[in-house]
């Protein structure tokens, strides 16, 4: 999987958990979105482990706060 997949999948995943109404990109953090709290930060990871087919490292992922460190993290899983 490209990069560019990842990120497209990846905006697709927070746009189906967080709602399409939100305005989504690579440099979108946690305070940019109202509903990423900590449950919704739970709902986005199984999603994520969903749409990936990974299992994330709660210790490794629990900290990030923004789209592109996600972006990253599920990149050097899956990435060529």
């Amino acid at each position: 999987m490209t990069r560019g997949e990842t990120v497209s999948k990846t905006l697709a995943t927070f746009q189906k958990v967080f709602g399409a109404g939100e305005n989504i990109n690579e440099q979108t953090t946690a305070d940019d979105i109202r509903a990423w709290d900590s449950l919704n930060h739970v709902m986005l990871i199984q999603e994520l482990e969903k749409t990936f087919n990974l299992k994330f490292n709660l210790f490794e992922i629990i900290e990030i706060r923004d789209v592109a460190g996600m972006v990253d993290y599920i990149f050097s899983k899956t990435g060529e």
